[in-house]
């Protein structure tokens, strides 16, 4: 990695730290989560970069993919557990932060979710393979009494890809994949005190360009020009696109190109029986360790 490609990195995690935080300070009841996504994207763009994927914030059993749509009325209620997950690139190079806040008595499960978090970052090392991260993380979860949820993982990063090759488990999952110097990973312990596996609902508000298709209607074929001209590889959010177009025109669209395989559909996930924390940084693995960038 070049010295530049590293301060850009490190640029993208610093600027996502300090939104992390300031968003952090918001999280409380009576907060609409429409509110809550669209402050943390124009904060990441005011501070000189650009969202690498639409703030997720997911409410108690839901896990992930829950990016509010446009005229979402959902608000913050006294014992919700909150989970916000937020991505900034520079020209490309990725970071990737998330945080859990209970606003009511289950705080022990933040502190397992944190706790896990930075047990799996001590391990990291040159080397080492995928599964002793996920080793970490279990062993961490199950000293403070809840799972990990086996079916959601972290992953490695490369520029302009969120998920670039490598899988980082949450348990311990035996695999040959191996980390070294240079890699770039997003590590994001998902901790519940239910099943410990999350399912798909037919939900979706966050999509991803895959490739170029035929389609039929005129109006999803410029969608689809535009969304690779915006936003390439990376994930975008249905509410972006209603800012140009019809909320139908846009459904109609979307179903086409989903259809014809031209884009990806991130479902809402959701756990089977309890709720959900996650906690997640950034780091570059270096010859001696890591470095992390979302501190």
């Amino acid at each position: 990695m070049t010295e530049d490609e590293l301060e850009k990195y490190r640029r993208a995690g610093k600027l996502l730290s300090e939104v992390r935080e300031e968003v952090r300070k918001l999280v409380k009841p009576g907060v609409a989560l429409l509110d809550l996504a669209e402050t943390a994207e124009e904060l990441i763009r005011q501070k000189g970069a650009k969202p690498a994927f639409p703030c997720n914030v997911s409410l108690n059993q839901i896990a992930a993919h829950y990016s509010p749509p446009a005229g979402d009325t959902t608000v913050i209620k006294e014992g919700d557990i909150v989970k916000v997950d937020l991505g900034a690139h520079v020209d490309g190079y990725i970071a990737d932060t998330a945080f859990t806040v209970a606003t009511g008595e289950k705080k022990e499960i933040v502190g397992a979710v944190e706790k896990a978090l930075e047990e799996a970052i001590k391990v990291v090392r040159p080397g080492i393979n995928v599964s002793e991260i996920g080793k970490a993380v279990e062993d961490a979860a199950k000293a403070s009494g809840f799972k990990p949820i086996r079916n959601l993982s972290g992953h490695s990063l490369g520029r302009w890809t969120l998920h670039s090759g490598l899988t980082i488990p949450n348990f311990d999952e035996k695999t040959d994949q191996k980390i070294k110097a240079g890699d770039v990973l997003a590590i994001e312990p998902f901790l519940t005190d239910g099943a410990g596996l999350v399912e798909d609902q037919p939900q979706v508000y966050i999509y991803r360009y895959m490739r170029d298709r035929p389609v039929r209607l005129r109006m999803a074929k410029k969608l689809l020009l535009d969304i690779k001209r915006i936003y390439g590889s990376l994930p975008f959010a249905e509410r972006w696109l209603t800012k140009n177009m019809s909320k139908l025109r846009m459904e109609l669209s979307l179903r086409e190109l989903i259809g014809a395989g031209a884009i990806y559909p991130y479902h809402v996930l959701k756990e089977r029986a309890g709720v959900v924390a996650q906690a997640e940084h950034t780091v570059i693995v270096t010859e001696e360790g890591c470095e992390v960038t979302t501190r």
